[in-house]
């Protein structure tokens, strides 16, 4: 097992800024986390086990987008449809009509945030050793990531994959 690659420390930090070197030479898994100086070095005879999760926090989510879409939308129309008529007269009409307009606009808010995001396929590794479990993750299109994980799927160190999706993608 002898592999150089960039990934990323902790579940859900997939940013491009926060990337460490993640390697397997002479029988050591290591990576140098972006808070501590000195590089977390794991011998591959202590790892217990190595997991690999499909994440699916980073993927767009067209249909809950496009559901906050006609919610903002209703909610918009409604209450400018509402001031436009002359419904809202009232001190308890008016911020019955602001509270909803707040709603509208975190409804906008999200709407945005679900349907701009990029589409990205995300692996999570875990190494477990009996100390503590060490969490890496890249993306599938990242194809030096994906080889390294082939690697340790082909080494000694017994793995599990949790989501059969990836099986094809790591073999």
């Amino acid at each position: 097992m002898d592999f150089a690659t960039e990934a990323h420390v902790g579940e859900y930090v997939v940013n491009s800024e926060r990337t460490v070197s993640f390697t397997a030479a002479d029988g050591e898994v290591s990576y140098a986390p972006p808070s501590e100086d000195t590089p977390v070095s794991v011998p591959v005879g202590d790892v217990t086990a190595v997991e690999f999760e499909r994440n699916t926090a980073f993927l767009r989510h067209t249909f809950l987008g496009l559901f906050f879409l006609l919610v903002s939308l209703v909610l918009t129309v409604g209450i400018v449809a509402a001031v436009y008529l002359g419904r809202v007269e009232t001190r308890t009409e008016v911020a019955f009509a602001g509270f909803l307009g707040l709603f509208a606009v975190g409804g906008w808010n999200v709407t945005y945030g679900l349907l701009s995001r990029p589409n990205r396929e995300v692996i999570d590794v875990y190494i477990t050793t009996e100390e503590r479990t060490h969490v890496l993750c890249g993306e599938l299109a990242d194809a030096e990531f994906v080889d390294a994980c082939g690697e340790l799927i082909g080494s000694d160190v017994p793995t599990t994959n949790r989501n059969p999706k990836l099986e094809a993608e790591l073999e």
